[in-house]
């Protein structure tokens, strides 16, 4: 049966049953990648890829003016870490984030049969925390997740947190997959025995703004990687970068520690450095918006029914056209996939700008995939047709 032929409610059907074939497809093949053991590693990507990271690697990078990182990496011994803390206040910083905890040699260290620090250095080490602790935040990890009410149950600060009053923030960093875990977020609260207590990042940022701008009980921060250059200090130098560091938010950790990198949208980070884009995002209120999952959907069902009614009014007027190159070259699937190859460019660019302008991340990644079957789906479609009207006259005859 010809379109021509069919009334507005069959076409109506043919084009959702055109659309539906184009998804199935697409879920088809990744339920094979996300079932079959041996393909975990796609399976992974597939769960953790966003188109959305794909613009992150085409916008400018930008100076940041608010935010400096000294690495803590070269840095072997209590005494030295302290004394470069003192250099960094001395350069007048708003806020330091310290990305590292100081283990209470008493107890954990000797557990596990390590050395102990020397006095000299903790002894330092105190002073310096008691002299500057008013724009210092420390970190502390939480042990022991049991059932979601009531999260940690135990809880390791630094070793002069029970002698000193210090600001706190709990820097834990969960890994959700074995070879990808891309991270996008970040607490902002953590459950403590059923207890709601601040993350590092957010008593930062609070410290920072003088104001309670972020709470336990906000959601997690969908972290806008637009790409950022943080000025990274080495601590042999940081009083040569003292403009750099004056009035700004200082993170202090490591940046070449293996077990704390973290693979992002934009690269393979480390724990600093996603502190860092963290705060930046909480300061600019630029997190990501994700719209509601039920209205991507809609988004990506209209997008695709669009799409294929384009391409239906396209080959329509190649098959009506009276010139050869037209008829031929122009109607062909080739030049169909090219046309089509353009008009989901031109679908990218505007999500792009929707992306860059509102942080808004739109996932137009299956739509895109489903776009790219709708020809094999209509020419299933009319192949069905075509055994529905064969099996019509058998039965007949």
């Amino acid at each position: 049966m010809s379109n021509k032929t069919k009334t507005f409610p069959q076409r109506l059907l043919k084009t959702f049953v055109v659309v539906g074939f184009s998804f199935a497809i697409v879920w088809g093949y990744a339920q094979i990648a996300l079932n079959l053991s041996f393909l975990n590693p796609i399976s992974e990507v597939i769960e953790n890829f966003s188109i959305t990271d794909k613009y992150y690697q085409i916008m400018p990078e930008k100076e940041s003016r608010e935010i400096s990182i000294v690495d803590l990496t070269p840095l072997h011994s209590r005494l030295e870490i302290a004394q470069a803390l003192e250099e960094i206040e001395l350069c007048n910083p708003a806020v330091v984030g310290m990305d590292c905890r100081f283990k209470n040699e008493n107890r954990e260290l000797a557990a596990e049969g390590k050395a102990m620090s020397d006095t000299l250095s903790d002894n330092t080490l105190r002073r310096v925390v008691e002299k500057y602790r008013d724009n210092i935040v420390f970190s502390y990890e939480l042990f022991d997740e049991q059932t979601e009410d009531v999260g940690y149950t135990r809880s390791m600060h630094s070793f002069f947190a029970n002698e000193i009053p210090i600001h706190e923030g709990v820097c834990n960093m969960q890994r959700d997959n074995q070879y990808f875990g891309i991270k996008r977020d970040l607490k902002l609260g953590w459950m403590l025995n059923g207890n709601k207590v601040p993350s590092l990042v957010g008593e930062v940022v609070n410290l920072y703004t003088g104001e309670e701008m972020v709470t336990p009980k906000d959601d997690d921060v969908n972290i806008n990687f637009s790409p950022t250059n943080f000025t990274i200090i080495n601590p042999s130098e940081i009083l040569q970068h003292r403009h750099e560091l004056e009035n700004r938010i200082v993170f202090f950790g490591s940046l070449a520690e293996e077990t704390d990198m973290h693979n992002t949208p934009i690269e393979k980070m480390p724990g600093v450095k996603l502190l860092a884009y963290a705060a930046q995002t909480l300061l600019k209120r630029n997190q990501i918006v994700q719209p509601p999952m039920w209205l991507q959907v809609i988004i990506a069902i209209l997008l695709v029914t669009l799409t294929n009614m384009l391409q239906l009014v396209y080959l329509g007027w190649t098959s009506r056209s009276k010139s050869p190159l037209v008829y031929h070259v122009m109607g062909s699937a080739y030049v169909l996939g090219l046309v089509t190859f353009l008009w989901i460019a031109l679908i990218m660019w505007v999500t792009y700008i929707c992306f860059c302008l509102h942080n808004i991340g739109m996932e137009i990644g299956w739509p895109i995939a489903a776009m790219a079957f709708l020809a094999t789906s209509r020419s299933f479609y009319a192949a069905c047709e075509d055994y529905y009207e064969l099996w019509k006259k058998r039965r007949k005859g």
